[in-house]
């Protein structure tokens, strides 16, 4: 199992650490085996964290319907991440921007995808890595 996120690299970089959170965020809802467990210190608790590889590509210039019928066609688990996400103050206001909308009535930044490596591969073969 792995996670890859396309990401809009024109984006800052607190922007694109943004999205890449809640991107991964969502791919781990529901996914409890993904993450080890909570690890007492000697002097502070260390939070489970993913067991799989999360990888960061640029988007490369491919079209985000391209790239999202990659995931669809590879039965992989995704999601897709837009500025009407980014640029709000509050959950509800997420919800009121994007509820009842088309992909393209919002400005798509960032794709993720979760599932077996091969298939993760597959869509994101000739995605370059986000340097």
């Amino acid at each position: 199992m792995k996670i890859v996120i396309a990401l809009n690299e024109n984006l800052g970089p607190g922007f694109l650490s943004n999205a890449a959170a809640c991107i991964a965020s969502g791919l781990f809802d529901g996914e409890k085996d993904l993450l080890g467990e909570q690890i007492e210190g000697a002097d502070c608790t260390f939070i489970p964290i993913t067991k799989i590889p999360i990888l960061i590509v640029r988007q490369n210039k491919k079209p985000w319907k391209e790239l999202l019928d990659r995931a669809r066609r590879n039965n992989l688990k995704h999601m897709v991440f837009t500025s009407e996400g980014q640029s709000t103050t509050s959950y509800e206001q997420y919800i009121e921007r994007v509820r009842g909308k088309n992909l393209d009535e919002v400005e798509i930044i960032g794709i993720g995808v979760l599932g077996e490596n091969k298939l993760v591969d597959k869509f994101a073969g000739d995605l370059p890595l986000l340097r």
